[in-house]
């Protein structure tokens, strides 16, 4: 049976683990691997089902934290992106002691929408699986091009991305798929979050329809000790769309905090 495997990056002091978002694989983060590198030592994960990890089954969340806390070095900071973020979150509170720090990106502690919560609507949530189950390619393609449609400067990066994204071990299975739909529906960690004690960044984007910015406020709230930044222009992967400020955010905050 296949292993376990991860891509690790840069020789800096400072371990980062790095979560993808559903439905893609750890290649979406190739231009901000480049540039942390040089700083920190970054551990880009890709989740059972898909990418460097294509041969393994998708597992429940709790697996996932149990395989993140059996290979992943002590003390690392974890940044999740979107459903990335859950994970992470969940690991750090789980494991409190092996963990350095905690970034959120186009993240939320619940991702569905309620009377008094921003999120996605449920059928909206249904609505993306079915589209990336029956046409990845276009969907992706669609989405990621949306999130980026007012930086132009983005289109060369982009095209770049499109066309490693698309490699046939970077497109999840099924499977794959229905268990992170399932994560999204069900995990729900307000009533823990405030638990969470170590360096705490969270990084929206003030365009995002899937984590609108609202959501900013309530968990300032909800866990008063961490630290929140809205990215103006950019949807729900700044990390694309506004790269340069994306890494000036981290490098500032986690060079002060740690």
């Amino acid at each position: 049976m296949k292993k376990f495997t991860w891509q690790t990056k840069g020789t800096g002091d400072i371990n980062i683990v790095i979560l993808n978002g559903w439905g893609v694989s750890c290649e979406i983060w190739f231009f901000i691997v480049q540039k942390l590198s040089i700083y920190f030592k970054l551990h880009v994960i890709d989740f059972p089902g898909i990418g460097k990890n294509k041969a393994l089954n998708f597992i429940d969340i709790q697996q996932i934290i149990e395989i993140l806390n059996f290979y992943m070095p002590r003390n690392s900071i974890y940044l999740g992106w979107s459903l990335g973020g859950l994970i992470a979150t969940n690991f750090a509170l789980l494991y409190p002691k092996k963990i350095l720090g905690l970034i959120h990106v186009a993240s939320s502690p619940y991702f569905i929408k309620q009377k008094n919560w921003p999120g996605i609507e449920k059928k909206n949530v249904h609505y993306m699986y079915n589209n990336l189950v029956n046409n990845y390619y276009e969907t992706i393609n669609s989405f990621l091009s949306l999130q980026t449609l007012t930086q132009k400067k983005c289109f060369k990066d982009l095209k770049i991305l499109k066309k490693i994204l698309f490699q046939k071990n970077n497109i999840p299975n099924q499977k794959t798929l229905k268990k992170g739909l399932d994560i999204l529906l069900s995990v729900d960690l307000r009533s823990k979050i405030s638990m969470i004690k170590v360096p705490f960044l969270r990084i929206y984007g003030s365009l995002d329809s899937l984590v609108p910015k609202k959501v900013s406020n309530l968990v300032d709230s909800l866990c008063p000790n961490s630290n929140s930044i809205i990215i103006e222009k950019t949807g729900h992967v700044p990390f694309i769309s506004h790269k340069e400020e994306f890494c000036s955010i981290l490098l500032e905050y986690f060079f002060k905090k740690i």
